[in-house]
C-alpha cells in the first residue's frame, strides 16, 4: 500500500514538472520570439491565411495556409518563412518539435542567437528528446540549403517538387 502511494506522488510529481517545463518553455519562446521579430529586417509578405489558401492545391502556398489553418495561426509579418519550415520538414508546434526544428536549421546552416537559445534550452530542458533532436540535426546535414531561400516567389511551386529536389524525400 505505501509504495502504491508513493509511485503515484512520484507520477503526480513528474507530471506536474513536464506541464511546467511546458509552460516555462513555451512562455520563453513567445517572449523571445516577440523580441526576435523587432531584429527582422525582411518584408512582411503581406498575405493572409485566407489568401494562401486560394492557391492551387499541390503547392507550397496552399499547404501553408492549410497548416495556419490547422493551427489557428495567421501569418507572422517577417517570419512567415518559420511556418514554412514546419511544413516541410514535418516537424509539429509543440515545445519539443519547435525546438527539434531548430536543430535541423542548425545542421542545415542557420545561425542565429534565437536558434542558439532555442538548442540551449532544449539540451537543458529536454534530455528525453535528444534522440529526436539529434535526429532532426542528422537530417538538416542532410538537406539542400534551405533556410535562407526567399519563399514569398516560391509560393506557387509545388510542395512535393520542392520537397524532393531540397529534402530528397
Amino acid at each position: 500500500m505505501t509504495k502504491s502511494i508513493f509511485l503515484s506522488i512520484y507520477f503526480e510529481f513528474q507530471s506536474t514538472l513536464l506541464i511546467a517545463r511546458e509552460l516555462v518553455v513555451g512562455a520563453s519562446f513567445d517572449l523571445t520570439s516577440r523580441v526576435y521579430v523587432l531584429f527582422k529586417r525582411n518584408e512582411p509578405w503581406g498575405i493572409s491565411r485566407s489568401e494562401l489558401l486560394l492557391y492551387p492545391p499541390e503547392s507550397l502556398g496552399f499547404h501553408l495556409g492549410c497548416f495556419l489553418l490547422r493551427q489557428h495561426f495567421e501569418p507572422q509579418p517577417h517570419c512567415e518563412n518559420h511556418d514554412i519550415f514546419h511544413i516541410l520538414t514535418g516537424y509539429e508546434t509543440d515545445t519539443a518539435q519547435e525546438i527539434a526544428l531548430q536543430f535541423f536549421l542548425y545542421g542545415n546552416g542557420k545561425r542565429s542567437p534565437f536558434l542558439h537559445l532555442a538548442m540551449f534550452a532544449g539540451i537543458i530542458l529536454f534530455p528525453d528528446q535528444y534522440a529526436l533532436f539529434r535526429e532532426a540535426y542528422h537530417k538538416g546535414t542532410q538537406a539542400k540549403r534551405l533556410f535562407d531561400l526567399d519563399y514569398k516567389p516560391l509560393l506557387t511551386n509545388s510542395i512535393y517538387q520542392f520537397k524532393n529536389q531540397y529534402l530528397n524525400t
